[in-house]
């Protein structure tokens, strides 16, 4: 899999610029896609404000209306540090990836499926089901895992001028919003009361951590190399 990088160290030596690391990461778009009419319907159907419209006006929504669904990507910190030389540094650290129960509900009401059953048995069923459909929906690979704790083991030889250590996790933001139609536009006044209501839609995003890591690291002279897990 290929991904972007983590953002490289700022500043020219070892120990600058570690406290603006983590906004330096910038997040960039895996995929984007819209929902057919079809599709926009039976999404409508379960929004606040669209239940209950008579049919008529929901084909209109539906037609004038579609869902974007979006899926980014960012390297997001989780520890950096300076260590001084010369010396062996090694460090474990547990690291949380995946999603649990309340979350993968969320993702399942969001793309639509009817899904029922509780506790982590549920999650783990689902979650392949769930994957599948969110990598459907934005023409993207998507993965959605059970919430799970895994180790990182570092080790480096520390020269005498010392070194940078950074470990980032890569996240997955699945988003999906309403918006206009592309080509369309909204029926002259007076609005529908749809429209009013398709404005004040809320957004809804959520950030899966994956089990992708890179370990970076520097010397003085701005050299960096990196270590990647996945």
């Amino acid at each position: 899999m290929h991904e972007n990088e983590p953002p490289a160290f700022s500043g020219d030596s070892v120990g600058s610029g570690l406290a603006r690391l983590a906004d330096l990461a910038a997040p960039w778009t895996a995929a984007r896609a819209v929902t057919a009419p079809e599709l926009t319907r039976r999404l409508l159907v379960d929004e606040p404000g669209f239940f209950g419209l008579p049919q008529a006006e929901l084909a209109d929504a539906a037609n004038t209306l579609t869902f974007l669904f979006q899926h980014t990507k960012v390297w997001r910190l989780l520890w950096a540090e300076s260590v001084a030389g010369p010396a062996l540094f090694r460090d474990s650290r547990t690291v949380r990836s995946g999603v649990g129960q309340e979350v993968s509900r969320e993702l399942a009401r969001t793309v639509g499926l009817e899904l029922s059953g509780k506790g982590d048995v549920w999650v783990v069923n689902v979650s392949g089901e769930l994957s599948a459909e969110w990598s459907k929906l934005t023409q993207s690979m998507v993965r959605i895992e059970t919430e799970t704790e895994f180790k990182r083991e570092l080790e480096f030889d520390v020269p005498a001028g010392g070194m940078d250590i950074a470990l980032w996790q890569l996240e997955s933001r699945l988003t999906r919003r309403l918006i206009l139609r592309p080509h369309h536009h909204l029926p002259p006044d007076p609005l529908p009361d749809w429209a009013e209501t398709a404005i004040a839609t809320a957004v809804k995003s959520t950030s899966i951590l994956t089990n992708v890591t890179r370990s970076l690291t520097r010397l003085n002279g701005r050299s960096v190399s990196a270590t990647a897990w996945a």
